[in-house]
């Protein structure tokens, strides 16, 4: 995995257990019944959307966080062009190389001070 590209346009943010429902998961529960929230709850799980240029950009803080960490030398990512536009290298990084860019996306190779 040394020379693989981790493709944010594609990954969620991590996110912690709900433990508790939200007034419009209680709305649907009430209006509607269980039955239908749950299916509802089934399609987000399986069949999650495009993350947004916000994920990527918190799948990014969260790897750049990870490889400060364990000592990496570089990471390579793929992130919308969107996402490009909208982030700030932190001062960890000394420098991010572009590997290669298209219409959507753009590969880079961050590399750490």
């Amino acid at each position: 995995m040394i020379d693989d590209i981790i493709d944010l346009t594609t990954m969620q943010p991590s996110k912690v257990l709900r433990t508790r429902f939200t007034p419009t998961d209680l709305m649907w529960i009430v209006v509607v019944g269980g039955v239908p929230y749950l299916a509802r709850e089934a399609f987000r799980y399986l069949f999650p959307g495009k993350p947004t240029v916000v994920d990527q950009l918190k799948v990014l803080a969260e790897l750049i966080a990870a490889a400060g960490e364990a000592k990496a030398k570089s990471l390579k990512v793929r992130i919308s062009t969107a996402a490009k536009t909208r982030w700030e290298m932190p001062e960890s990084i000394q420098e991010a190389n572009v590997l290669g860019e298209n219409a959507d996306t753009i590969d880079l190779e961050i590399v750490f001070a």
